[in-house]
């Protein structure tokens, strides 16, 4: 995965973290990141020969 545009999104969120919508936008954030290495981990599954 690409960690260091992890980083800068968590590094960005944690400026507006204050507010309900910067929570939100942080929650959604980590929500997206656990799907795309979910995602990763199915792909590298599916690509490995049986």
């Amino acid at each position: 995965m690409n960690t260091a545009s992890n980083a800068a999104a968590a590094h960005a969120t944690a400026a507006t973290n204050k507010t309900f919508f910067g929570k939100l936008r942080a929650l959604a954030l980590h929500a997206l990141n656990l799907h795309l290495q979910n995602c990763a981990v199915i792909a590298e599954a599916y690509r490995r020969p049986q």
